[in-house]
C-alpha cells in the first residue's frame, strides 16, 4: 500500500511539473498579446513585457541573495550568481542610463558589480568551487541553462532585423521583430526565475528537512 501511494504521489508531482511548465511557456504569449492587442505599445521600452522582464530579473537576484543568507556554505558562490544577474539587470536598464548619463554608460556600473562579486567569490575559492559543483549537479541547472541559452543566443538570433526583413520583405514592420525578440527574452526570464525558485526550495527547505531528519536518526 505505501508503495502504491508513493507511485501516485510521483505521478501527481510529474503532472504538476508538466502543467507548471505549460503555464510558464504560455505566460509570455499572454503578456505580449496584452502589449500588442490591448496597450498597443508595439513592445516599446515602456511595455508590460519590458517591465515584467525587470521584475523577473530582480526576483531572480533576490532568490540567490536569499539562498546566500540562509545557507552560509553557498554564500560566496551565491553572491557571484546574484552579481551575474544584477549585471543583466543593469544591461536591461541601458536606455535609462543612456537618457540620464551618456550612451553606453551601463557598462561602468555593470563592470563594478562584476568585479565586486568576483572578488568576494574568490575570497574563499574552495567554498565557491564546492558550491559551484553542487550547483551544476542539480536538476535545476538544466532549466537555468535552457533559460540562459534562449536569452543570450536564441532571442538574439531569432530577433535579428535582417532575418525579419527577409521573412516579411516589403511588409516588414519593426513590431514583428520586437515580438520575436522580446517574447523570447520573456520566456527565458520565466525559465530562469522558475529554476531559481527551485534552487531556493532545494537549498533552503529541502536540505534543511534532510538535515533535521538525519539528526533525528542519529539521536534515536
Amino acid at each position: 500500500m505505501p508503495s502504491r501511494n508513493n507511485q501516485t504521489n510521483t505521478l501527481l508531482k510529474a503532472l504538476c511539473h508538466f502543467f507548471s511548465l505549460a503555464l510558464l511557456v504560455a505566460l509570455p504569449v499572454l503578456v505580449v498579446q496584452i502589449d500588442i492587442g490591448v496597450l498597443h505599445n508595439g513592445l516599446s521600452e515602456q511595455s508590460l513585457t519590458e517591465y515584467l522582464e525587470n521584475v523577473l530579473l530582480v526576483s531572480t537576484i533576490a532568490c540567490y541573495v536569499y539562498i546566500a543568507v540562509k545557507n552560509p556554505s553557498f554564500r560566496h558562490f551565491g553572491m557571484l550568481v546574484a552579481g551575474f544577474f544584477l549585471c543583466l539587470f543593469i544591461r536591461e536598464l541601458d536606455k535609462w542610463f543612456d537618457d540620464n548619463f551618456w550612451h553606453g554608460f551601463w557598462v561602468y556600473p555593470a563592470a563594478l558589480v562584476a568585479a565586486t562579486a568576483l572578488i568576494y567569490a574568490l575570497a574563499d575559492r574552495q567554498a565557491c568551487l564546492s558550491s559551484f559543483t553542487r550547483f551544476v549537479k542539480s536538476r535545476n541547472f538544466t532549466f537555468l541553462c535552457l533559460g540562459l541559452s534562449i536569452l543570450l543566443v536564441f532571442s538574439r538570433l531569432f530577433g535579428m532585423g535582417a532575418l525579419w526583413h527577409d521573412i516579411l520583405t516589403d511588409g516588414y514592420v519593426r513590431t514583428a521583430k520586437n515580438v520575436a525578440e522580446e517574447g523570447s527574452e520573456l520566456l527565458a526570464y520565466f525559465l530562469i526565475f522558475y529554476a531559481s525558485l527551485r534552487y531556493v526550495w532545494d537549498y533552503c527547505y529541502l536540505s534543511q528537512h534532510s538535515h533535521e531528519a538525519s539528526h533525528r536518526v542519529i539521536y534515536k
